[in-house]
């Protein structure tokens, strides 16, 4: 997640991660129930600052400067670990991480690609099965109940992934033993989660921060027992997402996710590295990540800021246009203005 002002520019940034802020709360069930467990009807996102002088620009976070897509080629091909962050309902980002997936597929390289949006129960359900197109690792995927839209958001990436000949990971728990995990707290968490998150363990500054963003992202409408919990849930995300990837054989590990969880400073990219040098391998790490313009912003460096960082948490970041989206924050607030009446 990421740091957000509530009101102004930046309102709508915190609802990246899912599909809407009340999802996650559903999702660990902290809030007084959930608004409804129908699925709703699909709408085509409806893109936004289309001709902004940023979009499809891509910039190197550490340089300074732009690249172009055969620079960033270049790139992508000299890591061992390719994340690739997005913003969950923009197809740009989709049409994005489909490109990356098959120049590295052009190139030669061997890779598999671990999907947050598959969990681990849904991974050991696909370990036996060979996958030979979208549609059919859809319909095995929905036999669990997520929250994803495969259908709509993921089908061409899948298909992208399937035709480069990758495996297909899971790079997350599932929602129920998540839910449980959190709800229970970080002393009572099984031992081998404990030991994960004991390697990798969180500054009170970054501790302050994590919960800072969950807080804000929830439109400052959780308290504080809650926005703790949910801290622990992302670490815990973060950290089995790494795990994820360190599994891997192959030569290149993809991992697709929500932008919040590829920053460099406390996330994947975190984990990954304080598991690699403890095993004593110099891994090359690569995080990109997708952000949307905003209308009155043209300077890379300013859009740090809703990230609650001086610069950038990325090595690369590529502007996209902006999907338009109804007012979250009002949304949760009518759903909690309704559970206290």
């Amino acid at each position: 997640m990421m740091v957000y002002k509530i009101a102004g520019k930046y309102a709508n940034w915190h609802w990246r991660e899912t599909a809407s802020g009340l999802l996650l709360a559903c999702m660990f069930a902290l809030t007084a129930g959930c608004v409804s467990s129908s699925s709703p009807v699909y709408k085509e996102p409806k893109l936004q600052l289309a001709e902004h002088q940023l979009v499809g620009k891509i910039w190197d976070v550490q340089q300074q400067v732009y690249l172009d897509q055969d620079m960033l080629v270049g790139r992508m091909l000299d890591s061992d670990y390719l994340l690739l962050g997005e913003r969950h309902d923009n197809p740009v980002h989709h049409q994005h991480q489909g490109w990356a997936i098959k120049q590295l597929a052009n190139a030669g390289r061997q890779a598999s690609v671990a999907y947050e949006m598959i969990d681990s129960e849904q991974g050991a359900r696909l370990a036996n099965q060979k996958i030979t197109s979208a549609e059919q690792l859809i319909a095995e995927l929905n036999h669990s109940k997520t929250g994803w839209d495969y259908e709509h958001s993921y089908k061409a990436l899948f298909a992208e992934t399937i035709a480069a000949g990758y495996n297909i990971d899971s790079a997350n728990l599932d929602r129920k033993q998540l839910m449980n995990i959190v709800m229970q707290g970080e002393d009572k968490l099984p031992e081998a989660y404990q030991r994960i998150l004991q390697k990798t363990p969180l500054s009170a500054e970054q501790m302050k921060a994590s919960q800072l963003e969950i807080s804000q992202s929830h439109c400052g409408m959780l308290d504080d027992k809650t926005s703790a919990s949910m801290v622990l849930g992302q670490r815990l995300r973060d950290a089995v997402m790494a795990e994820s990837l360190l599994k891997s054989r192959q030569p290149v590990k993809v991992l697709i996710a929500g932008a919040g969880h590829v920053r460099n400073d406390r996330a994947v990219p975190l984990y990954l590295d304080t598991n690699l040098k403890a095993q004593g391998k110099d891994a090359r790490i690569l995080s990109i990540g997708m952000i949307e313009v905003e209308a009155s912003e043209i300077n890379p460096a300013a859009y740090a800021e809703p990230w609650g960082s001086e610069t950038l948490p990325f090595d690369i970041v590529w502007f996209t246009p902006q999907v338009k989206r109804e007012d979250q924050c009002e949304k949760l607030r009518q759903h909690f203005k309704h559970k206290s009446g």
